[in-house]
């Protein structure tokens, strides 16, 4: 199904990718119908993602906004494709695709004996930021051949490498010619996070929970109801008022702020605005 206008912008407001989305990524939202399938997130050159969803173009966007803070330079290119597919095949599509490309945020296998099944079968792909100058060239075919090279020469890809007990010393991976590096910060640092992506205090309170920059948490009826704050990793957490304690966590904002909103909701009895 096709997401509203109103639903996609506040969807993609939520990820802080403080960048438009290109036109060619609208145009791919708009001309085609996605429902499940597999999606597969690409940047500077490789993918470095791949995912199933029921409802593609929300999860592909929440997925992004993840990963995106997960990398340092925020001025890369990046890119979205598509692989829509039934419900029971989900598994075995993107298994087949993590192990094939073995993209660096993988981290597990859905099924490791449906991994050397059928790849997904892309439909479209797109940039995704306005201020690129052309898709970020993860899924030109020169670019797959060399993933999928570096993949299989590769004896501690990422989604093995919790399961992997080495008893010898082997070559290191190969690495990508861009380095994209998990992004870790300091308190401090993790403080201005707070600042730079909260809600001014000056605008209207335009959704149910407003996680504000001076780290307040309020309702849209205007009630404060806790503090958030950002670990190392840039992910967000919720503290009641009076509590020492977190007690939601999410890796993404747009998330904390739903569950935040139904742990309110439940608590009280009502619904926000």
């Amino acid at each position: 199904m096709q997401m509203k206008s109103s639903a996609l912008y506040h969807l993609w407001k939520r990820q802080v990718f403080l960048r438009n989305r290109h036109q060619d990524f609208d145009r791919l939202l708009a001309t085609r119908r996605f429902s499940s399938g597999i999606y597969l997130i690409g940047c500077a050159g490789e993918i470095v993602y791949v995912g199933q969803s029921w409802d593609l173009v929300r999860r592909s966007i929440e997925s992004l906004g993840n990963h995106y803070h997960r990398v340092a330079d925020t001025k890369l290119p990046w890119s979205i494709a598509f692989a829509p597919c039934s419900p029971d095949e989900m598994d075995e599509l993107e298994s087949t695709a993590i192990r094939t490309y073995a993209p660096r945020f993988n981290t597990s296998l859905p099924s490791i004996a449906k991994s050397l099944s059928r790849m997904p079968e892309v439909v479209g792909s797109a940039a995704v930021f306005q201020d690129q100058k052309s898709d970020c060239g993860a899924f030109h075919p020169e670019n797959l051949r060399r993933q999928v090279d570096a993949a299989a020469q590769n004896s501690e890809p990422p989604w093995a490498v919790k399961k992997t007990r080495r008893k010898t010393e082997s070559k290191p991976p190969r690495q990508p010619e861009i380095a994209l590096e998990p992004v870790e910060w300091t308190e401090e640092e993790a403080a201005g996070l707070v600042q730079a992506y909260g809600v001014s205090l000056s605008e209207p309170l335009r959704f149910k929970i407003n996680l504000c920059e001076d780290g307040s948490v309020i309702t849209k009826d205007g009630e404060i109801i806790g503090t958030w704050t950002m670990d190392e990793n840039a992910h967000p957490s919720f503290f009641p008022d009076g509590a020492t304690e977190p007690l939601i966590f999410d890796v993404f904002l747009g998330l904390l702020c739903q569950r935040v909103a139904e742990w309110y909701e439940a608590e009280n009895g009502q619904v926000i605005g």
